[in-house]
């Protein structure tokens, strides 16, 4: 398979799972809204003593899916980017310059060196 086709499919399954994970984590998100609403309403929790936990409890619970549906996300562009780039480089005609006279002097030069280096050993 081509690379750079690889490239593009892999950019867009990391964009489905991040698709995923940004769904959970909303869902997460929501069901971590009921059960602390839940716990204030029964008389469990006070919000006024326990801004803490309750921050800690959506940390722990959801935000870091949030987190790695960025990541994926941006991994996806990077990809995606360097696709477009490594595309258009790739396709646009680039001269060689033929330095064959500077490739002449620096094998005679590592010829001399070398052949040096053996007569003194």
């Amino acid at each position: 398979m081509n690379k750079q086709k690889l490239h593009f499919i892999f950019g867009i399954v990391l964009f489905v799972v991040a698709g995923l994970l940004s769904v959970y984590a909303i869902w997460s998100f929501t069901y971590c809204a009921d059960i602390i609403s839940d716990a204030k309403v029964s008389g469990q929790l006070a919000a006024s003593d326990n801004e803490y936990d309750i921050m800690s409890f959506y940390m722990g619970n959801c935000s870091q899916y949030f987190v790695y549906a960025l990541l994926m996300v941006a991994a996806g562009l990077i990809l995606h980017k360097r696709e477009i780039v490594g595309s258009y480089v790739t396709s646009a005609a680039i001269p060689k310059t033929q330095n064959n006279e500077n490739d002449n002097e620096l094998d005679e030069w590592f010829e001399e060196v070398t052949a040096d280096n053996e007569m003194e050993s």
